[in-house]
Order: structure tokens, then C-alpha cells, then sequence
């Protein structure tokens, strides 16, 4: 299949993905450049969303330096509060252990399921600003509990998904849980409204912090399982992946594939000096690109962590994919890190919900997980405190192309269709060029005939005094240059009408459009 972006993928990822994986002592591969960034398409459509410079794909020429940036952590936002939550004084927990974020615009919520409670519910609260959240009675015994409980079973790691092309079954669940025998079961279940849910399917095994996305590029269904290698008492985590053309047809799916591992980037711990692995990979759609969030782990072990009583260190890390598959990781910084702060609301264990993040104007909502481990009953303990956090970032402020002084950068050949070039910056000018496919200036688009001005918007068109429209050149290929002064440029994007939308996907759905695309903004 040949993807919005010009890459061929393969129908079967088995051109992609080995099927088996052998341990290495360190557990840890060497780090991989994406095919599709080792040859590029000739020419690169860039219809579909707004064009991030996470990596060099639509990267020609440049004097420019690229900076990553992480989203601001603004605090709590859902802490253990009701008998469900406060587990009898044991092990606390109002946090997603995956479970799942959106916005419905359906009735205009932001929703979140969530684990409350360790090893106890999957509950639910909604919220009309993301920062306000009210618990809704559901269950008969007016608790916001959204799953009956089990007899003879535990909760253990959940992931929800909110499917806005569904007329019904709008929702999809994948839930892992364990019995007192410690056999594990692996399901998936629908809903039309996230609350009442269906009987389930039972599914190929998994493991328990398996996660559910949708990959809108290759309109597939994906589980990212969570698989293992257990040497004496220790777990090493690495991820597979299934995927399948329909939500149903996961039920079905016995192909596996090594997907994921920490790799020799991702530094050890100073104190713990445990093998890095992969504790989860979850990944969402946003604008032109998938983004990936890799939890990864550095210690201590389950056996050391239990004796100490302190929650394990797993930070998240920001990856980016254009076809779903294969990851770009530039950024080694952390992006939402535990504070190690003993005792401390977010001291580690931190989680991300299953759709990541949700756009909210000119910025990105992440809700995470965030593990204390103070236990009113035992003092500490390694699974105690859980709570829901929030963090901000720019809308697109994953990455810029920066300078201080002057500097330009150029793509490789695109074609698109539509009628204004817009743009994402912070800078004391830009200024912008339209050359034929070996770098000549079109007439009327060129530096000099464009309108310089400063900038400091996530959403700005850029005008040439020529008023030249871009549809004479739809599907050409050209060049697309900059020209920055003292400034940031996060993306660009060329849009079909004069609000300026993208055409792409808003991850876990925007406050302020009706789809699960930019096309309808309100």
C-alpha cells in the first residue's frame, strides 16, 4: 500500500518485522533509522496534516538546528479519593494503568477511564475542561465502576479506544486480568458509549500492560503486546505487535511480530544500573505522523523494588513514525519523567493514558499516570499512590528548526493540492519560497515577493504580494524554502481553505472541531 505520505508499506508487515527475537545479554538492539528516512519517496505528498520536523524526511538543505522540547507538567488532577480509589488503605490508585483519554464531541467531554484502586476497577470520570473532573454514578452501588466486578478475577491492565468513524460500538476495550491461580485472560469488548459494555471475546494471550491503537495511515487495528523473557527472577520487556483490518478481527489474529525493544541510546540508571527495557509502547495519529510514547524502564527489578517499597522508574519518551511501524527517536531527553522524589505525588511509575493526548487550541492535554508509593495501611509499597496528571505543550512543540541569528532551510520535491501555505513559528521574521523541483524560485513566490513579518502563532498563513494562488501549481512537484530570523519554526502545512485547516488527525480529538480530523473546526 502506498501511505498519504508517498511511502510504500507493505500490506503484511512480515516484510518489515521479524517473527521471532532472540535474547541478548544486555537486551538492548542498536538503534534504527526508518526505512522510509534511507530512501525517501521521489516526490512527497503533503496533503494530510501539518508537517513536523521531528526528523530529516521533509528535510532537503538546512542551516537551521533542530530542539526537542517536553510538555509542562501542571500537576494532579485525580487523586484517590472513594472507596473504590483507597483500596482499603492498601495500595491507592485514581490513575490510567493504559486505560484511555479523549474528547467525545459528541456530548462535548473530555473522558477518562482509569484504574482505581490496584488491581481493582476499571472506573470512569469526565471532565468539561480537562482539569475539573466529577466521578458520574454508573454502578448499582452508586460508584463511577464501569465493569461489574470479578468473582474470582483481578483487574490488571486495560486500554480503551474511542472510535469516531463507528456509528455504534463507538468504543473498543482491551482488558488483561489474572486469577488467584495467576492463569491470565486477554479480552477485547465494545460500546456505544463507554460505559455498558459487551460481553467479551476472549483473545490470543498477552501481556498486562498490552495497549490498543488505531493506525488511521495503514487502516489497521494494532495491539502493542507487552511480551517478556524471564531470566531467574528477573523480567525483561520488550514489545510485539498484531495488527488486523478490523477491531473484531483482532480476536483472530495468531501472527506476532517483534516490534519494539529499548535500544543502546537509552541510558542506564545511576543508582538502579538495571538493563533499560521497554515497559510499553502506546501510539496515536496526530496531523501527518504517528507519535509514539515509549515507556521505558531502568529499575529497580519487581523482587527490589517490593523490598524497598518504591515505586519502579519508568519515564516516557517521545517517538515519531510516518507509517506506523518503524520509529524515529532523535530525543533521548526524557519527555514526561518521574520527579524521584521520595514520597513525592509523581516520584515514578509513570504511565501514559491509551490516546496520549488530546488538542485543546493552541496546545496538547497529556494525561499520565504517576505512582508516590505512600500507603496509609503499609507505610510503602511499591504499587501504592497512583494519581492522574496532566501535562501542557505547544500544539506541534515537539520539535523545531531553530536559529539565533538568520537561516534558511529547503525540502526535498512535494505536490499538494490546495490554495495557502501556513506555518507554526515563534520568530522575529520568516519569510517563505516556492521553487520548481531543482530549486529555481516560481514567479511571484519567491523570498523577495514574499510578505516578511514576525510571528508568534500556531496557526498563521503565509502571503506573497503577488497574490499568485497555489492551485496553479496543485500536484507539481516543488520545493518548499524558509527563511528564519531569531525564531522557531515547529511545521508547516498548505491548506484547502482559508480557516486554515490541516486535513489531519487530532490524536485523541480536539475541543474544537467535530471529527477526529481537522476539517470541521467550530
Amino acid at each position: 500500500m502506498i501511505l498519504h505520505n508517498g511511502i510504500l508499506s507493505p500490506d503484511c508487515v512480515d516484510a518489515l518485522l521479524p517473527t521471532a527475537w532472540s535474547y541478548r545479554s544486555s537486551f538492548q538492539t542498536l538503534p534504527q533509522a526508518p526505512n522510509y528516512l534511507k530512501e525517501r519517496p521521489d516526490v512527497i505528498p503533503i496533503d494530510c496534516g501539518r508537517q513536523l520536523f521531528v526528523d530529516d524526511f521533509l528535510i532537503e538543505e538546512s542551516s537551521l538546528h533542530r530542539e526537542f522540547y517536553s510538555p509542562e507538567i501542571k500537576g494532579m488532577v485525580l487523586t484517590p479519593e472513594t472507596v473504590l480509589e483507597m483500596d482499603h488503605g492498601n495500595c491507592p490508585v485514581a490513575a490510567p494503568f493504559k486505560d484511555g483519554v479523549f474528547y467525545d464531541p459528541t456530548d462535548k467531554k473530555f473522558k477518562l477511564w482509569y484504574q482505581a484502586g490496584w488491581f481493582g476497577a476499571v472506573a470512569y470520570a469526565e471532565s468539561r475542561d480537562g482539569f475539573h473532573w466529577i466521578r458520574p454514578h454508573i454502578a448499582v452501588d452508586g460508584s463511577n465502576r464501569i465493569l461489574p466486578a470479578f468473582e474470582d478475577r483481578f483487574r490488571d491492565g486495560c486500554s480503551i479506544w474511542l472510535d469516531q468513524n463507528a456509528d455504534t460500538e463507538r468504543f473498543k476495550m482491551f482488558l488483561f486480568t489474572r486469577d488467584r491461580q495467576k492463569r491470565e485472560y486477554a479480552e477485547l469488548r465494545t460500546s456505544a458509549n463507554g460505559l455498558d459494555w459487551s460481553a467479551p471475546s476472549r483473545i490470543m494471550s498477552c501481556g498486562d500492560t498490552t495497549s490498543l491503537f488505531y493506525n488511521p495511515f495503514r487502516d489497521r487495528w494494532v495491539l502493542s503486546v507487552r511480551s517478556l523473557y524471564q531470566k531467574g527472577k528477573y523480567l525483561y520487556r520488550y514489545r510485539s505487535y498484531r495488527e488486523a483490518a478490523s477491531f473484531s478481527e483482532l480476536a483472530d489474529c495468531r501472527r506476532e511480530y517483534f516490534w519494539q525493544s529499548a535500544d543502546a541510546n537509552d541510558e542506564r540508571d545511576d543508582i538502579w544500573d538495571c538493563d533499560t527495557q521497554l515497559y510499553s509502547l502506546d501510539c496515536v495519529a496526530y496531523e501527518s505522523i504517528m507519535l509514539g510514547i515509549f515507556q521505558i524502564f531502568k529499575g529497580p527489578h519487581n523482587a527490589v523494588a517490593e523490598q524497598l517499597g518504591e515505586p519502579k522508574k519508568c519515564d516516557l519518551y517521545i517517538g515519531f513514525s510516518r507509517d506506523g511501524i518503524q520509529f524515529s527517536r532523535l530525543n533521548r531527553k526524557p519527555f514526561i519523567a518521574g520527579s524521584g522524589v521520595h514520597g513525592a505525588w509523581d516520584e515514578g511509575y509513570i504511565h501514559p493514558a491509551s490516546g496520549i493526548c488530546i488538542v485543546n487550541g493552541n496546545e496538547l492535554l497529556f494525561y499520565f499516570g504517576a505512582w508516590s508509593g505512600n500507603s496509609p495501611r503499609m507505610g510503602r509499597h511499591m504499587y501504592a499512590g497512583g494519581s492522574t496528571g496532566v501535562a501542557t505543550l505547544r500544539r506541534d512543540g515537539f520539535a523545531a528548526l531553530t536559529t539565533n541569528s538568520t537561516g534558511r532551510m529547503s525540502t526535498p520535491p512535494v505536490c499538494f493540492h490546495g490554495e495557502g501555505l501556513w506555518i507554526n513559528a515563534q520568530c522575529k521574521s520568516l519569510r517563505a519560497e516556492i521553487q520548481d523541483k531543482n530549486g529555481h524560485a516560481l514567479p511571484g513566490l519567491s523570498f523577495q515577493d514574499c510578505i516578511c513579518r514576525s510571528v508568534n502563532s500556531t496557526k498563521q498563513q503565509v502571503l506573497w504580494n503577488s497574490a499568485v494562488s497555489l492551485h496553479a501549481i496543485s500536484g507539481k512537484p516543488v520545493r518548499i524554502a524558509f527563511e528564519l530570523e531569531q525564531g522557531k519554526l515547529f511545521s508547516f502545512w498548505i491548506s484547502n481553505d482559508k480557516s486554515g485547516s490541516s486535513g489531519g488527525y487530532l490524536a485523541a480529538g480536539s475541543v474544537q472541531h467535530s471529527s477526529i480530523k481537522d476539517e470541521t473546526y467550530e
